[in-house]
């Protein structure tokens, strides 16, 4: 465990910055993955129970202010009618109380449209008849109700000035309506407008009161444009590196829509990874990134491969993309047309779900706009969809300057972060809160630097080169931009990671937007000082690691998830957990709150539904949620009545108890909310058992029985804890007659599952009897709750009024014989649309009474309790034929009973038109109740229950479908309306399949299949379904063939209901064809209004090619002609045998192509730059033709080219060598072009030069040319230290041009071993027999490696032993050096003579010359006598030969100033060397006579000594001041280079006076005789005028 701890920091550390997004932990097998997964646990609560409502203030929100309508004076405008619900059926109604239920039942009973809340009590609705006005102002659960006025309806900040609004229209308009709304509002006076759901906007000079008044529009207010957040400048801190982490999450199965500037759907960074681009929400058709490429650098955030360069890669990079296109791309203004609910939806249905938008509105920052509001109504009705927005860019760091729509409350709304490893909010992220007080932004990301994709055709990209690779422009991939944007697409995509591992490791298949909305928020890194939440991060910093799988210590936490549980206002659930809190504790409560009022002022809070958390330690310290100081919750405080998150974070060192710790989630006022809750800690769920006795544990049959009567009753538990319960005994007691009706013992019952029987019982006596249900009486089962631990909920009570004998009521079968059976009955609803009970109303008193009869409405018990009864979706209405009351005898006499017929029906059914229209499925009960009307307490009820069967069914209507064709490459289309004609809601499926496999496409969609919302009873919903012809491809699809398309809608609950609908789609003939025009040697001339001239010579002959290609499907004759502007010029056509000067005639059957060949002479007397225009017209008929042209330009062409790869560069090895790199040129033109060649500047230390560049190339020759490159030595390895750039200035004579390459240049890395010696060194020379001598020797690394080398050696000579000492090197660093000692030792039998002993290290070789003293008799004179006669021998012999030279000076001629020194009779030239050899070898062999004594080593110290000093060289002088800025005309200097090092500086001797003829210059010439040795004696004695 710890190893694979560390392994996942490490991966953290590398993949992100400190506590980046993508923060997750690395693990190269698959355990982290489960061991995250195994961390997470569902959970419910152990109790649900009633709490209490918040306190609430009666107040209305308008957009003057806050007003209590019964104690303040309303404003009122002169505009405004008391009497407005008339007109437009808007009135605002304001309950008592804020209790879900009474809203519910108002609505149901008057069948209200609930349009906006404006109050945490007040609503608006929309009557459907306002005759209910006065009717609902006496209902006891109403405390006010009034008109909507005009004028509250408009914002305080609209005046006649406005330039742009937004408009927000009822949410009870038909969609088909909203064009005629938009129509409206052009007629009241705006330029243009258009309308979505839930959203309009205008631009022009609108009537503020026609707005008002009208009552499809519920606010209005001003519009802003859309802005891009993205921040260009300032201090950037790098972040180095995007890459997905290593969890096995990278978005696989996720789908991400964005919406922004468009997308460059080639890049290869998106291959495979689009989805889709749409953009008929944008401003024009072109879905390209054309502008700055903001788009394309957000997708490639979110998404992106990392093809082209790994480092880019996005977050999720398995995950595929939607795109919405919304920027216009001639003048680059970025906005929408349509709602934001409608783009949404439309991305929705694609399956997307999560969107990621990096813009907002450049005004009303802060504020809850329609915009904000349309985005919440999408996701209230889109649970399972969280759009992200960016918060903004605010550099001047203003506060609630957060950009709407992500002042939302149901988007996740997104700052910037820095990516230094200290992690720190942006300097210019927008900061909250919203101007409503809530917390924006919700979190923060990495938004800095970030480095992704380049759009291709970005014409101006916003940001700085990035990353490698290069599009096919040559424009680079990757670009790096910094802002909020960025941020929003690193949010984006993590958040597709921690959806990708809650559905596919934790097992939620659709989590709900408020789950992935509070983990992401659970598992936020609090930046710098712990300060959450705050204007400025929010919760924090998002992370996938903290949220996916958090520790703390390096210790694992469990996180524990409910997720979309249902809580009634008035109540509460409980869970409680073990918890050691010296981990810490986080807590998070989300949930999808109903849309804000649009017409509260903007600081009036925009919660509907308020939901409080709690944690209750075991010491009883109460934590509330949001109530925090420095970073962590605090005791107390007030509940949150702002915000729809709500967080607890208990600090680890709060020194709090462990043990058994309670979280509360309360429901404080509001409609039915669910929520999502997320607790990581190191916790575990309480593992016991928890039975509840609950309101409805007993359940009479009747809730008043007579007396005597026998009914059944009903008694039920559950177990809501997290064990099972083994057996417990239940009783069942009457308190009133102290009688036991139950006593037994049940069996086990598992965790979340409810138990139950029915028992049958006669009450003996009227009266109140009053019922108890104990569970687990005897304490068996160990319990959360119960008497002893925790509340004890194992007691229900319930009250049953038992009546005396006086009424009964009793069906009766179809004889009218009595059946009380017959209170359950089924509808067929095909045939009738409701159903009549029989039932007789019987007196059983002694005496006359009234009688009185109720019916109760009809309403439909819950799936899960059916003593809880909730309204019905259709309309019932109820009756009895006779209404009463009724005047009954006594039992036994006449007139004591009476016949009544009981109807229930469904009045929104219709079985008379010519669609039936079914009553609704599903089963519906009403109670019958007859009293006394002098004495309520007698009385008798019956429960009448109708099953309504289920009726599947649906009709099917397809329009347009005869004549359909298109052409290639085209598309048509016809409708299919799918109508539900069931008695249900109902979902159908769409397939659509082609026989061709050609595409098909349902609306909007790029699919085939579609899965249609669910359609309510005869709702209908019209399908587009475009056809499309594939582009023709070797001639097919041929003209007149078909396609076979054959649709079905199928029953997603009944596949057996299936419908198909077949449809014929013919191709129509496509006659089109394409031309290029190719010039002599294939290359495409270009089209004719982009036709390049193509230069020529006078008289040469031209060839040019024109191939026509049949693209169309159908067969073609064309006619080719080509007309020149110079007729004198010769021009011969040819075509498949056909030859002509002028035109041709092909035929071209589909799919193929032919070659048509122009031949043209240039006239002979064509003068310099005369010119020819050519005109090819090839055509079908007088409208289907092409035309290529160009024009023959007489002139010479010249042109350079470097024909070298892209990636190529210079390369150098840092060693001190000139290094060369070849390059090839051509001359591309039509003359021979004279070349001079110049290079950039390298930088200091560095050489450059040329090495057989050519000054001439012949037309269209091909060369080389080296270019040489020196470094200096030890030059760090670099793939692109510097770019060289090449300079080739060309010309013909009478035109010039400079043609240049630029290219990088590379250092390589080497390692490189270089051998130092002294040169005056000759300690090896000489050495005495049977002796060692040694010499130093130094190796050098002249590279830039660490060096592994070692020094050998090489002596072609026998009889010695040569020994290296320290000749072995191992990662000797660059520059470094190393000494070496070379030992050689001789022996008797070592030979004289000088020896080359070779040093061999890594290539670089030195020479040393050793030898040996001749101690040894060698014979002849010095082997006969004493060395000093041997000497006086010699001496007089060189003193003979001075005087006979002397002799010869004389005689000579002596005018030799112009003649050679070469003996008479010898060669010019001189031998091999091999004469000279032969004599050296005589001279110093062991047997040579002449030799004597001296050895080979003195004769050639002595001729060392006779070469004459070479003069020392002056100091240079160095300019003073910059170099020349211009580059120097004409070529530079050829540069000898020699090869391998550089020699030393060479060692200057004190001259010697000669005492004879010096050696020359260059040394002893080789291969002379001794005859030519005189010679040049004598020549030179003669020069010196000696005689």
């Amino acid at each position: 465990m710890a190893s694979i701890r560390v392994m996942f920091v490490l991966a953290l550390m590398l993949i992100a910055p400190a506590t980046s997004a993508y923060d997750v932990k690395l693990q190269n097998s698959s355990e982290p993955i489960e061991e995250a997964s195994a961390n997470w646990h569902s959970i419910s609560p152990i109790e649900t129970k009633i709490s209490g409502l918040k306190t609430l203030d009666y107040q209305i929100y308008l957009p003057t202010g806050s007003y209590d309508p019964i104690s303040d004076d309303l404003p009122i405008a002169n505009y405004d009618w008391a009497g407005d619900f008339k007109r437009t059926g808007m009135a605002i109604v304001q309950f008592n109380d804020n209790i879900g239920e009474h809203f519910y039942n108002l609505v149901d009973k008057y069948d209200l449209f609930v349009l906006d809340n404006v109050g945490s009590s007040s609503w608006l609705f929309r009557l459907s008849d306002p005759g209910d006005f006065s009717k609902i102002g006496e209902e006891q659960s109403v405390r006010w109700i009034g008109s909507m006025m005009p004028s509250w309806r408009v914002s305080s900040q609209l005046d006649e000035y406005a330039e742009y609004y937004s408009i927000i229209p009822a949410a009870d308009i038909d969609v088909r309506e909203l064009d005629l709304l938009a129509l409206d509002l052009v007629r009241m006076g705006a330029e243009e407008a258009w309308c979505g759901l839930h959203l309009c906007e205008a631009k022009g000079r609108i009537s503020i009161e026609s707005l008002a008044k009208d009552g499809r529009i519920i606010f209005s207010d001003k519009a802003h444009e859309l802005r891009i957040t993205n921040a260009v400048a300032g201090a950037i801190v790098g972040l180095n590196d995007i890459s997905n982490s290593n969890l096995g999450l990278t978005g696989s199965g996720e789908k991400i829509s964005y919406t922004d500037t468009g997308i460059d759907q080639d890049h290869p960074d998106l291959a495979g990874r689009v989805a889709g681009v749409y953009t008929q929400f944008g401003l024009d058709p072109s879905p390209a990134d054309s502008n700055g490429g903001h788009g394309t650098h957000i997708a490639i955030t979110i998404a992106g491969s990392g093809t082209g360069d790994s480092s880019a890669k996005g977050i999720a990079p398995d995950a595929l993309i939607v795109a919405y296109a919304l920027e216009h791309d001639p003048t680059g203004v970025f906005g929408r047309i349509g709602s934001i609910y409608d783009m949404l939806n439309h991305a929705e249905q694609e399956g997307s779900r999560i969107s990621v938008n990096a813009w907002g509105l450049n005004g009303n920052y802060g504020a809850y706009t329609g915009d904000s509001r349309s985005v919440d109504v999408f996701v209230k009705d889109n649970s399972d969809f969280l759009p992200v927005f960016s918060a903004g860019d605010d550099p001047s760091q203003n506060a609630s300057k957060v950009m709407a729509p992500s002042t939302g409350k149901n988007v996740l709304s997104i700052g910037a972060s820095t990516t230094n490893p200290s992690g720190s909010v942006a300097n210019f992220s927008s900061l909250g809160p919203s101007l409503d007080g809530r917390v924006k932004p919700d979190l923060v990301a990495p938004g800095v630097d970030i480095c992704s994709g380049r759009a291709q055709e970005a014409a101006i990209p916003t940001g700085s080169n990035c990353g490698s690779g290069q599009h096919a422009n040559g424009n680079g991939l990757y670009m790096s931009l910094t802002g909020a944007s960025q941020a929003t697409a690193v949010a984006g995509g993590s958040i597709s990671l921690i959806r990708e591992f809650i559905r596919e490791e934790v097992g939620i298949v659709k989590p709900s937007a408020s789950l992935l909305k509070g983990a992401a928020i659970n598992g936020a890194i609090d930046l710098g000082a712990p300060d959450i939440p705050n204007s400025e991060e929010g919760w924090g910093q998002i992370s996938v690691a903290n949220t996916v799988m958090p520790e703390y210590n390096g210790v694992d936490l469990s996180t524990y998830y409910d997720n979309s549980r249902v809580l009634s206002a008035g109540f509460s659930t409980l869970y409680q957990f073990d918890v050691n809190p010296g981990s810490g504790l986080d807590l998070t409560l989300t949930w999808t709150d109903v849309a804000g009022s649009a017409n509260a002022e903007q600081n009036q809070s925009r919660l509907v539904n308020d939901l409080d958390l709690l944690l209750m330690a075991p010491d009883g310290t109460v934590f509330k949620g949001n109530v925090m100081l420095n970073g962590y919750s605090i005791p107390n405080g007030v509940h949150d009545s702002v915000n729809n998150v709500e967080r607890i974070k208990i600090n680890p060192s709060a020194n709090l108890p462990a043990g058994k710790w309670k979280v509360m989630v309360t429901h404080a006022g509001g409609l039915d909310q669910a929520y999502s809750l997320i607790l990581t800690g190191d916790a575990t769920l309480d593992p016991k058992a928890d039975l509840v006795a609950y309101d409805g544990s007993i359940f009479p049959s009747s809730e008043s029985p007579l007396v005597n009567d026998l009914i059944t009753i009903r008694i039920a538990w559950l177990n809501q804890g997290t064990a099972n319960a083994s057996q417990f005994r239940v009783v069942l007691e009457d308190l009133t007659d102290n009688t036991v009706l139950y006593d037994g013992n049940r069996s086990n019952l598992p965790a979340g599952q409810t138990d139950s029987l029915t028992i049958y019982h006669t009450f003996n006596s009227t009266g109140d009897h009053n019922m108890r249900l104990s569970i687990d009486t005897e304490s068996s089962v160990e319990e959360i709750n119960d008497e002893i631990d925790g509340v004890n909920n194992n007691i229900e009570e319930m009250t049953i009024t038992v009546a005396a004998l006086g009424v009964r009521l009793v069906t009766l079968n179809s004889e009218g014989v009595e059946d009380s059976s017959l209170v359950n009955q089924t509808l067929d609803p095909s045939t009738a649309e409701g159903y009549t009970w029989p039932v007789i109303l019987k007196h059983e008193g002694t005496d006359q009474q009234s009688v009185k009869l109720q019916i109760s409405q009809v309403q439909s018990p819950s799936p899960i309790r059916d003593d809880v009864l909730l309204p019905t979706e259709d309309d019932w209405s109820r009756s009895s034929d006779l209404s009463g009351p009724f005047t009954l005898s006594a039992m036994g006499q006449g007139g004591d009973s009476i016949y009544l017929n009981i109807t229930m029906n469904d009045d929104d059914a219709d079985l008379s038109g010519q669609t039936d229209r079914y009553a609704m499925a599903g089963t519906y009960v009403m109670d019958v109740t007859a009293k006394y009307s002098n004495n309520p307490s007698v009385k008798h009820s019956i429960r009448l229950r109708l099953v309504v069967e289920e009726v599947k069914d649906v009709q099917v209507a397809p329009a347009g479908t005869n004549g359909l064709e298109a052409n290639p490459g085209g598309s048509t289309s016809f409708s299919i309306s799918v109508r539900n004609t069931g008695n249900s809601p109902a979902v159908y499926d769409m397939d659509c399949f082609s026989e061709n496999r050609w595409q098909v496409q349902l609306g909007q969609s790029n699919s085939s299949s579609y899965s249609f919302e669910p359609l309510d009873i005869l709702e209908y919903l019209p399908m587009q379904i475009r056809l499309y012809v594939p582009p023709v491809v070797d001639g097919l699809p041929a003209a007149g063939s078909t396609d076979t398309i054959t649709c079905s809608v199928t029953s997603e609950f009944d596949p057996s209901l299936n419908i198909s609908e077949t449809v014929t789609l013919s191709v129509k003939a496509l006659e089109s064809f394409e031309t290029v025009l190719l010039d002599k040697d294939g290359i495409d001339i270009g089209p004719a209004a982009y036709a390049r001239n193509i230069n020529v010579d006078t008289g040469e002959r031209l060839n040019l090619t024109l191939n026509i290609e049949n693209t169309g499907n159908t067969n073609l004759d064309l006619n080719v002609r080509i007309n020149p502007e110079l007729t004198t010029w010769t021009i011969q056509v040819n075509h498949d045998g056909q030859t002509a000067n002028r035109e041709v005639s092909v035929s071209i059957i589909p799919g193929e192509a032919a070659e048509i060949r122009f031949e043209i002479l240039v006239s002979q007397v064509a003068a310099r730059n005369d010119e020819n225009n050519l005109v090819i017209k090839t055509s079908q008929d007088p409208s289907n033709f092409l035309i290529n042209e160009t024009k023959l330009v007489v002139k010479d062409e010249i042109g350079l080219d470097f024909i070298i790869d892209e990636d190529a560069t210079l390369e150098v090895y840092p060693n001190g060598d000139f290094f060369t790199n070849s390059i090839t040129v051509e001359n591309t033109g039509n003359s021979g072009i004279s070349i001079d060649w110049t290079h950039s500047l390298p930088p200091d230390g560095w050489e450059v030069g040329f090495v057989d560049a050519p000054t001439y190339l012949a037309p269209r020759e091909p060369t080389e040319v080296g270019v040489l490159i020196k470094s200096p030595v030890n030059e760090p390895s670099s793939e692109s230290l510097f770019v060289l750039g090449i300079y080739a200035e060309i010309s013909n004579g009478f035109d010039t041009t400079m043609v240049t390459k630029s290219l990088p240049v590379s250092v390589m890395p080497v390692a490189f071993c270089s051998i130092n010696h002294d040169e005056n060194d000759k300690s090896l020379m000489g050495i005495a027999r049977n002796s060692e001598e040694s010499q130093m020797i130094e190796i050098i690394n002249l590279g830039n490696q660490p060096l592994d080398a070692s020094v050998s050696y090489s002596l072609d000579a026998s009889d010695w032993e040569v020994t290296i000492v320290g000749g072995q090197t191992t990662q000797l660093i660059p520059g470094g050096t190393q000494d070496v000692e070379i030992k050689v030792k001789t022996n008797d039998d070592t030979k004289a003579g000088i020896e080359n002993l070779n040093l061999n290290c890594g290539g670089s070789e030195i020479v040393l010359s050793v030898s040996v003293q001749n101690t040894k008799s060698q014979g002849g004179l010095f082997g006969i006598v004493s060395q000093e006669v041997a000497y006086s021998v010699v001496g007089i012999i060189v003193l003979l030969a001075i005087v006979l030279a002397v002799r010869i000076k004389r005689a000579a001629p002596k005018d030799y100033e112009t003649e050679v020194l070469i003996a008479p009779g010898a060669h010019d030239s001189a031998d091999d060397g091999s004469r000279m050899q032969a004599v050296m070898e005589s001279v110093v062999g062991e047997e040579s006579a002449a030799s004597g004594g001296v050895s080979a080593e003195e004769i050639a110290s002595a001729l060392a000594q006779s070469i004459p000093s070479l003069p020392v060289p002056p100091t240079p002088v160095v300019p003073q001041g910059r170099p020349p800025t211009q580059i120097p005309s004409g070529r530079p200097p050829r540069a000898n280079v020699p090869t391998g090092r550089p020699p030393k500086a060479p060692v200057f001797s004190t001259p010697q006076v000669p005492i004879g003829p010096p050696l020359p210059p260059t040394g002893l010439p080789p291969g002379w005789t001794m005859e030519q040795w005189q010679h040049y004696g004598h020549q030179w004695i003669a020069q010196q005028g000696q005689k």
